[in-house]
């Protein structure tokens, strides 16, 4: 099991495009959690939807 802060490009319904992760094509997703500035450091990342809610 490993852990990728990824970018995400879209949403389509329940499918979300994302981009820069380190796994291989048809790797299962087990979990998706918001990226929190807090608990990881990347360079130039944005909260979203968690602005102002911390």
């Amino acid at each position: 099991i490993g852990l990728s802060v990824v970018r995400l490009l879209g949403r389509e319904g329940n499918i979300l495009r994302i981009a820069e992760v380190d796994v291989l094509d048809g790797t299962p997703l087990l979990d998706i959690k918001p990226y929190v500035p807090q608990f990881d450091r990347r360079e130039g990342a944005r909260i979203g939807w968690l602005t102002g809610r911390m």
